[in-house]
Order: C-alpha cells, then structure tokens, then sequence
C-alpha cells in the first residue's frame, strides 16, 4: 500500500507542476519568478499559529460530520480514502501511508494547483474579497465530483450540502490564511489542509 501511494503521489506531483509550470512560463514568467507566482518562497515569522487554530476549528466540525452521522457511509464507501484506510490501524506501514496521501498527494498538490495557481491569479485580478470567493466555489464544486465516480454514493441535500459547503469554507479559509499570515505564500493553507488530512485519515484508521 505505501509503495502503491508514494508512487501515486509523486505522479500526480509531478502532473500539477507541469501544468503549473507551464502556466507560469504562459502568463507568469515575465511578471515575477516560478516561486513566488506560485506562492512557493518562505513565509514571514509565525505564519504557522494561525494555520493551527484553523485546523483544530474545521477538525471539530469535520470529524463528528463524516464519522457519526449518516454521512459515514460515504465518507468510507468504496473508492473513497476512508474505506481504504477504514479499520487498518496505526502500524508503521499505514501511518506512513497517511502522511504520504494527506501531506502529499491531496494537500500539497492541491494547494499548488487551486491556491498557487488560481486563488493568487483570481485575487491578483478581481480583488480578495470575489477572487477569493471563486476560487472557493472552484474547490467546493470539485469535490461534489464523487457523486459522479463509479459506484457514486447516492445524492441527497445533506450529503451535497456537506461535501460542497464544507471544502468551500475550508478553501476561503486556507487562502485568507495564506493572505493574511503567509504573506502570499500557500504554506499556511498547505498545514491546514495537510495536518486536517492527517486527523481525518488517522481516524478513519483507528475506526
């Protein structure tokens, strides 16, 4: 399983930077240099204590929503991160797996692509208050796409409310972090999106 995922996420890595890279050598190059157009450089002192206490917020809504109501039963359906995760336990094995898959795979990639890429582009151009409320509404609608998978649970208004308004707060949230205490950079949001991650996978292990 480790090997499978440490392979499965270098991979995605490295289809995210390309596209990026790609993006900025179109649109970026002669505007400011790779890391900093992605919000890659070093972020000013303390930039982590905000980050933090956002964690442990969504984590307090996130956890008790997807593990003790209903909507457990989608959250380690077939196809889905907890069941795979679900009932394996912490060994070395899987907790290397989790760090690997919410460190790596979900949350840096992510950041790069909807935080980096389009957050600091949208924000740039239309201002915080709408870039950032798009760039949201981006995240929020990309995650409703498990209705769509093979073996897609079934669609009702608690459970597309919970998988579209849940990653849209997280998503404005991450970029404001990122705005407010990174100073441009996507590190805050990749600590709130990792180590949230981390939890909910860890959970989901244990369970």
């Amino acid at each position: 399983m480790l090997a499978t995922e440490v392979v499965s996420a270098l991979g995605q890595l490295a289809v995210v930077l390309v596209i990026v890279t790609l993006a900025w050598a179109i649109f970026g190059r002669r505007r400011a240099g790779w890391r900093e157009w992605l919000g890659l450089g070093w972020p000013p002192a303390g930039w982590w204590k905000g980050a933090l206490l956002i964690v442990a917020a969504l984590a307090a809504i996130k956890i008790p929503l997807f593990t003790l109501t209903p909507l457990v039963e989608i959250t380690s359906g077939e196809n889905t991160v907890g069941g795979m995760l679900s009932g394996k336990g912490w060994s070395a094995e899987i907790i290397a797996t989790i760090l690997v898959m919410a460190l790596v795979k979900t949350a840096l990639t992510e950041e790069i692509l909807f935080r980096g890429l389009i957050a600091k582009r949208l924000i740039g151009r239309l201002g915080f208050t709408i870039g950032n409320f798009l760039q949201a509404l981006l995240f929020a609608g990309v995650h409703l796409l498990i209705f769509l998978a093979p073996g897609a649970p079934e669609m009702s208004l608690a459970s597309v409310s919970a998988f579209f308004l849940l990653p849209f707060v997280a998503g404005w949230l991450m970029a404001y972090a990122n705005e407010r205490w990174g100073g441009g950079t996507i590190w805050p949001g990749w600590i709130i999106h990792g180590v949230g991650n981390v939890i909910a996978y860890a959970v989901f292990a244990a369970a």
